[in-house]
């Protein structure tokens, strides 16, 4: 990872100093940007989420979480094509980790775009995260991921867009991000008929903003019994964004089955709950995940107060207590935060906030499966 953070500073530094030269001529142009997050706090864990399992456990931290970044973007001289290469940068304990957050060429023709590379898409859009930011380092704590809001991730894809300033459509043929066969089993070879795919759709109208869409992928098993298995994953995002003014709600709905493995920040067999596909005897018992989030915005000059509130709810009625004997077919959790972003200069951004973690009860046991806190600041310069 060092060896490949040092190539991409090098190459990047060699696109800047060739900046008098492009600009003088009518050829491709490029834009270099960079992000660089800091986080500070405290972060408090119930005795139930702890190793020990008998006290609780607080403890100050100070790193840089993974989306802080090194960018740049491409375009053609007529601006019909571009692209955009993104490394993400991490320090943590004294050890640092560079990985590629995007990597992706575009083609625009009318209202139409052909794009093809390492990203994501509208399906889950960033566009209605909410403003939670601290924690990411921390038990994977940002914008309400797996928490209440759906986000697919960054995967291989090639995508169709067609949109208009009010409107669009945008269906992406995805790479799956969960190959793994059944728990425990020898013997299988995993495979997909058919990629992973998403269609969404756009509408605006005034202040009203919505990208309603849904995600699919099916999984393919043969098994050395002879048997052949098979599970989809398949998911419905409902968001909604609209602005009055200072004030911003935001809001997204999902429900679906089987998001553990695909969709990341999502449990598998951690958290007392599995949101993957169980395979009982010879029959699939599936999880359906329900979630939703909403928070809202409000500015006073370069002050803004944000919070909101997250729910997921995680059931296999037949595979928990059916199949394996739990108390409990279903694990509900939820969270809630509340930050004060603060623009302190152009290019930098300060942002205090506080969030409540309450991972409900184990479905095994119906025991408590704890609670956390976090409390912190992060210092956000973007360039």
């Amino acid at each position: 990872m060092k060896k490949l953070f040092l190539i991409a500073v090098a190459v990047l530094a060699i696109v800047a100093m060739s900046v008098p030269a492009l600009a003088a001529a009518p050829s491709p142009s490029f834009t270099l940007g960079a992000r660089m997050l800091t986080d500070i706090g405290w972060w408090q864990r119930s005795q139930e989420l702890t190793s020990n399992k008998k006290d609780d456990v607080g403890t100050w931290f100070i790193n840089m979480p993974g989306h802080s970044y090194l960018l740049a973007r491409f375009y053609s001289a007529d601006k019909t094509m571009g692209g955009r290469v993104e490394f993400g940068i991490k320090s943590l304990n004294g050890a640092t980790a560079v990985d590629m957050r995007y990597l992706y060429g575009w083609w625009r023709i009318g209202n139409c775009r052909i794009l093809a590379g390492h990203t994501d898409n509208w399906f889950g859009s960033l566009a209605y995260h909410p403003k939670q930011y601290v924690g990411l380092n921390e038990n994977a704590h940002l914008l309400l991921f797996g928490w209440g809001f759906l986000w697919p991730h960054r995967v291989p894809q090639v995508q169709f867009t067609y949109n208009t300033a009010s409107w669009g459509v945008q269906f992406a043929l995805e790479e799956p991000r969960s190959r793994a066969a059944w728990t425990g089993a020898t013997g299988v070879d995993a495979y997909f008929t058919f990629p992973r795919a998403s269609l969404t759709f756009m509408f605006k109208a005034g202040s009203f903003m919505t990208h309603p869409g849904v995600s699919y992928v099916q999984r393919q098993y043969k098994v050395a019994t002879g048997s052949d298995e098979s599970n989809s994953t398949w998911a419905v995002v409902l968001p909604v964004k609209f602005t009055a003014g200072a004030f911003t709600l935001k809001f997204q709905g999902h429900y679906g089955i089987n998001f553990g493995g695909e969709y990341p920040f999502y449990p598998t067999t951690t958290g007392g709950a599995d949101t993957r596909p169980l395979l009982v005897g010879s029959s699939v018992k599936d999880t359906t995940i329900l979630g939703g989030m909403i928070a809202g915005e409000f500015t006073v000059g370069k002050l803004m107060i944000t919070g909101g509130f997250g729910y997921e709810r995680f059931q296999n009625d037949d595979g928990w207590v059916a199949a394996n004997g739990y108390s409990k077919d279903e694990n509900v959790r939820w969270a809630a935060f509340i930050a004060f972003p603060y623009q302190v200069a152009k290019n930098l951004n300060i942002q205090p906030e506080f969030s409540y973690y309450n991972w409900g009860d184990a479905p095994a046991t119906g025991s408590d499966l704890g609670t956390e806190w976090i409390l912190g600041v992060q210092f956000h310069f973007v360039f």
